[in-house]
């Protein structure tokens, strides 16, 4: 199993080559790298030569001993763009389909593309299914050609009534598991974020999500702790997540995609360059201990 970084952030700060050797050196041997400058106009990532620019990256980064193995497509899309027919046709589908195309390119298998889920979910949920249909089966011949599956991750929402977390899309096992299953394409797969499991209160463990993902679901994470609060995006036993169950659940299920972190660049990114590595190296530590877990609990399972 790989252990991966979101190294984006990093990255930013000290170049993809260093930030690379930075990981590799803490134990990191894949990373996530999020794409969401799409979603501006002045992207390197829409010039006519954006097949050498993400070419570039993929060179730098392998040039400092890790590789990628997965993306984040853009989400950040207004209301109006998702919701107006001719935007989404114009803006957002070529978008997140150049994403695809790019995470080929940098050489990552899974790209995680977030359901649309901007809508208050409560009364809708019905809606939201239908729309999300639509929405992935528009994206399942970009995953095709360029070789791409698309991870569809859970989400939670704000009430902003009441101030707390909601229920949203792929927010239960039930519906989770319907939306892989009715797409049924070996291109569409799940990315568990196991922090937003626990935002709304519906009584399922993290574990529960595995377990009724199962093996051939499951391809993909998003590793983070909270205090089921907030999305604080923590690096695991920071908050309040029962790590103990999880790797227990994953190596039981005989998770086979990488465990990879989507943890707030704190500890790295706003951190004197005198501790960065020191930063890293600790983030790695965490993970390899939880990939021992999930290894140990893989063995006794089989």
């Amino acid at each position: 199993m790989k252990l991966s970084i979101n190294i984006y952030r990093l990255a930013e700060k000290y170049g993809n080559t260093r930030a690379a050797l930075m990981s590799s050196k803490a134990g990191f041997s894949a990373c996530d790298y999020a794409l969401n400058t799409l979603e501006k106009e002045d992207t390197p990532f829409r010039s006519e030569n954006y097949r050498e620019v993400a070419e570039n990256i993929r060179r730098e980064i392998e040039e400092g001993g890790i590789v990628i193995t997965q993306t984040h497509a853009p989400f950040r899309f207004s209301a109006k763009t998702w919701d107006t027919p001719s935007l989404f046709e114009e803006k957002v589908i070529p978008t997140i389909g150049r994403a695809i195309e790019i995470t080929a390119l940098l050489g990552a298998t899974v790209a995680v593309v977030h359901p649309i889920h901007h809508p208050e979910y409560k009364g809708r949920e019905e809606e939201m299914f239908l729309r999300n249909m639509d929405f992935y089966r528009r994206l399942i011949p970009y995953a095709k050609e360029y070789g791409v599956k698309i991870a569809i991750e859970n989400m939670w929402q704000l009430d902003k009534l009441r101030g707390c977390c909601s229920l949203d899309t792929c927010g239960t096992t039930h519906e989770f598991i319907r939306y892989i299953d009715t797409l049924d394409s070996e291109y569409i797969v799940a990315c568990l974020d196991v922090g937003h499991v626990g935002l709304p209160n519906t009584n399922e463990t993290v574990a529960d999500f595995i377990y009724a993902l199962g093996h051939d679901r499951l391809k993909a994470l998003h590793i983070h702790d909270n205090d089921y609060k907030s999305d604080a995006h923590l690096l695991p036993y920071m908050g309040k997540l029962n790590w103990a169950d999880i790797t227990r659940a994953l190596g039981e299920i005989n998770y086979d995609g990488d465990f990879t972190y989507e943890v707030k660049n704190y500890l790295y990114a706003n951190i004197c360059d005198e501790l960065a590595q020191v930063s890293v190296d600790f983030m790695g530590a965490v993970g390899k201990e939880l990939v021992r877990q999930i290894e140990v609990n893989r063995q006794k399972k089989l």
